[in-house]
């Protein structure tokens, strides 16, 4: 990996406001039973309402600097949305081309209108594919726990696209 010279900033007063690019560790757990569902210190978004997190997180961390931690809870219509049953299909085992599928494993589909659709395989028995189109975390009520780690503010690049570039961009 190449190296470059930057300047260091300190960005620990910088304010969560429109147009910030945002690193968040996180925690999510389900209410219901208090099960870990994910965690992780890489959550890169563009904050102010371009879709790269729920807007109640939004709301909840505008004005958060580095070192501020925040938890908010969502209902599955303020998140991830109810499970829907439409999504889960069964399919014999001949639709698919060659291996079968495991458990777990994201299958890309086309649904009947044309449109295409990532499913995870939630079942494999004998010759049956059961298929899941929702988000796992559809219909829970979650918990989440975040720290905010880094704030920037964002480029026009950014701001053009509608989400962060962190990782992406080399010196």
């Amino acid at each position: 990996m190449k190296s470059c010279d930057l300047p260091v900033i300190d960005n620990s007063t910088i304010e969560i406001c429109q147009d910030k690019v945002v690193r968040l560790g996180f925690r999510v757990t389900d209410q219901q039973n208090g099960h870990l569902l994910q965690y992780g210190d890489d959550l890169v978004y563009l904050h102010g309402g371009y879709g790269g997190a729920f807007p109640k997180i939004e709301q909840a961390i505008q004005g958060c600097r580095v070192g501020d931690q925040i938890s908010v809870s969502l209902s599955p219509e303020e998140g991830y949305g109810q499970h829907n049953p439409e999504l889960v299909i069964e399919l014999p085992g001949e639709a698919f081309s060659g291996e079968l599928p495991h458990t777990g494993e994201a299958v890309d589909g086309q649904l009947p209108d044309g449109s295409s659709m990532t499913f995870t395989v939630s079942e494999v028995s004998g010759e049956s594919i059961r298929m899941d189109g929702n988000h796992p975390f559809a219909g829970k009520y979650l918990a989440f726990d975040f720290e905010v780690l880094e704030v920037r503010s964002s480029t026009s690049a950014e701001r053009s696209a509608g989400y962060a570039f962190d990782g992406m961009l080399n010196c």
